[in-house]
């Protein structure tokens, strides 16, 4: 489908849900927020608002941003979901009044990311520091525990229950104590500071979208057990209230989208699909004229004629970014 096509698609589904159509791919944070809301501030045109989202996450507060703005600018928000859509990409979810997960759409926890100790730009999950935490707490008790029932057993009574809680603590303590002193506090408050953050912000986007269960917030920060857990369509549904499949229109338009709406892209693309038919049109015109090139007998053809082109997902590599840089919109 040639780029032109993909942009009357979007007009259609936009005229059809009087929404305008956007598109985001790749990392969420600064300032690519500022570039969404000074583009959502320039170009509304609609009652409502489509948000095409795929990203593997980023800054929760830049999320939260460009939910909030778009709850703001318009009276529904709806999301599409092709493909991975994680942690800060989650947030921006719980702002949606309605989630739209194709087959291969995938969201994950609402889990923030804090910096790696002594690492310059890496990155651990806020669930993995506390998880540990968790973890030593639990090992600790079944410790103390067997240690405590072996000695009253073993001793068949003759060891006082003092004897053996000091002699159980002891042991549990010795054992613990080393590991637990390598955990630095601060990193350990930052991880937990950066996980409430999170829920914060979420709270204050379900208020507005309604479209999460009580406890929805609560699983998301706390009942999966890795920052790449996988939650799909049906297990959407048991944590939002509106999940649905795409429409047959939608589903053509993810599908014409190809990799740039399932895999996020290392720098960050934002753009604008849906428009009238006369502004389609005239960036069609423009499109042709940069990119015919010359066959071997002189002649001129366009690109999207061209075997050698490369195609993926029914567009070219790079089409995408280019009409988004016609548009002046990418991020």
């Amino acid at each position: 489908m040639k780029l032109e096509d993909i942009c009357e698609l979007a007009t259609e589904i936009a005229n059809e849900h009087d929404s305008d159509i956007y598109f985001y791919a790749g990392a969420i944070g600064r300032p690519f927020d500022d570039k969404v809301i000074d583009e959502v501030r320039g170009v509304k045109r609609r009652t409502n608002v489509i948000l095409i989202l795929c990203t593997f996450g980023g800054d929760p507060s830049a999320g939260y941003r460009i939910a909030r703005c778009l709850q703001q600018k318009y009276e529904k928000f709806s999301i599409l979901i092709a493909g991975t859509c994680k942690s800060a990409g989650t947030l921006v979810t719980v702002g949606a009044h309605e989630i739209v997960m194709s087959d291969l759409g995938e969201m994950g926890p609402l889990d923030v990311q804090v910096d790696k100790k002594d690492e310059l730009w890496e990155a651990d999950s806020g669930l993995t520091v506390l998880s540990a935490i968790k973890a030593l707490e639990e090992k600790s008790f079944d410790l103390f525990e067997a240690c405590f029932l072996n000695l009253k057993r073993r001793s068949g009574g003759q060891i006082t229950l003092k004897t053996a809680t000091e002699v159980a603590s002891k042991l549990a303590i010795g054992t613990v104590a080393p590991i637990i002193a390598q955990i630095d506090p601060m990193y350990v408050g930052e991880a937990s500071r950066a996980m409430n953050i999170g829920l914060d912000y979420g709270s204050r986007l379900s208020e507005i979208s309604k479209n999460a269960y009580d406890d929805t917030l609560q699983k998301l920060a706390n009942s999966y057990p890795s920052h790449a857990f996988v939650i799909d369509r049906e297990e959407a549904k048991e944590l939002f209230l509106k999940v649905r499949e795409p429409s047959e229109k939608e589903s053509l338009l993810l599908d014409s989208l190809g990799s740039d709406a399932r895999y996020p892209s290392q720098e960050p693309m934002f753009g604008y699909l849906s428009s009238s038919l006369e502004e389609v049109a005239h960036e069609g015109n423009e499109g042709e004229n940069s990119e015919r090139r010359e066959t071997s007998n002189g002649n001129s053809t366009p690109a999207s004629e061209d075997p050698e082109s490369g195609t993926e997902g029914g567009m070219r590599a790079g089409e995408l970014k280019q009409i988004l840089g016609r548009r002046g919109i990418k991020a």
